[in-house]
């Protein structure tokens, strides 16, 4: 590892950790077809597919043609649990929404093929936030996560707030999906959540907060499509834009393009290793390897 781990006799938070080593959240996003959420009351076990109530949906979406994150989520009306679906869209997202009811292979069908609404984005489309608050999974979402939604939703009543099992990345708790625009971020206060929704945020800052874009998958293409977004800014979001990488000597050449607009190509390669200690383990043990990477061109 590049980075000095904790002490022996030290048991550190993982996001602690993360914050003061400065670890890049870059290329750690989700990025599956469609995010299905399952309303179901706490406790939830690690991993969270594992609760009674969704070890059928997990086995579900396991064989359903389209790449499946399966989330749990506090129920908004626990007399009228849902089962919910989001996927990206032209410049938005696509959301359905379907009673919980009968057995997980139906719900979850009916859930994927349900008449979707179309959001778009933009300032003044409505705002969905899923905060991992699951401290089954890591103290830090936890602690750090059911803070953090405790006061988006004191603060921002236009806010669809749901709280969900783990989305990775418990390192940079508090740590949330944006929706329609399918950003995930790292270290989220009110404040900064406020300044992402109106788009006052200078974009570099922004995206250096940034773990990803749904719309490409985990790991450079989302780093070099972050690299656009910082040096075009919230726009970017309002488009289609795709994302075609080629490995080159070194790193991977990312091309993306966005609607209307000449391709951009950006260089990614590999940057330090990285460390995600295990959180208030004694010496940060055991640890999980990961990798940075570094924009060279854009």
């Amino acid at each position: 590892m590049s980075l000095t781990l904790p002490a022996s006799d030290e048991s550190v938070r993982c996001a602690v950790f993360a914050e003061e080593h400065r670890i890049d959240p870059g290329g750690t996003g989700l990025a599956p077809d469609v995010i299905v959420l399952v309303e179901v009351a706490e406790p939830w076990p690690k991993p969270a597919g594992k609760h009674p109530d969704l070890v059928d949906f997990v086995s579900a979406a396991a064989v359903n043609p389209s790449q499946i994150r399966l989330l749990a989520a506090i129920p908004h009306d626990p007399s009228n649990p849902r089962v919910l679906s989001f996927r990206p869209a032209d410049g938005g997202m696509l959301r359905t929404a379907v009673a919980l009811e009968g057995d997980a292979v139906s719900n979850l069908q009916e859930a994927l093929d349900a008449e979707p609404d179309f959001v778009a984005s933009g300032p003044g489309a409505p705002r969905t936030l899923l905060v991992c608050t699951q401290g089954s999974h890591d103290i830090c979402c936890g602690d750090q996560g059911v803070a953090f939604a405790d006061a988006v939703e004191a603060g921002r009543s236009d806010v669809e707030l749901f709280r969900v099992s783990h989305t990775g990345g418990h390192r940079f708790a508090p740590t949330a999906m944006t929706l329609p625009d399918g950003r995930m971020w790292a270290w989220l206060t009110p404040a900064s959540l406020d300044s992402i929704l109106d788009r006052s945020m200078e974009p570099a800052a922004a995206a250096a907060a940034c773990r990803g874009w749904w719309g490409t998958p985990t790991g450079p293409r989302q780093v070099a499509e972050r690299a656009v977004f910082a040096e075009r800014g919230f726009v970017v979001d309002d488009v289609a834009r795709t994302v075609h990488t080629e490995e080159i000597e070194g790193g991977h050449r990312v091309t993306v393009e966005l609607a209307g607009e000449p391709a951009q190509v950006v260089v990614v390669r590999p940057g330090r290793e990285v460390a995600t200690i295990a959180c208030e383990a004694p010496g940060g043990l055991p640890v999980k390897p990961g990798r940075e990477w570094i924009v060279e061109r854009a």
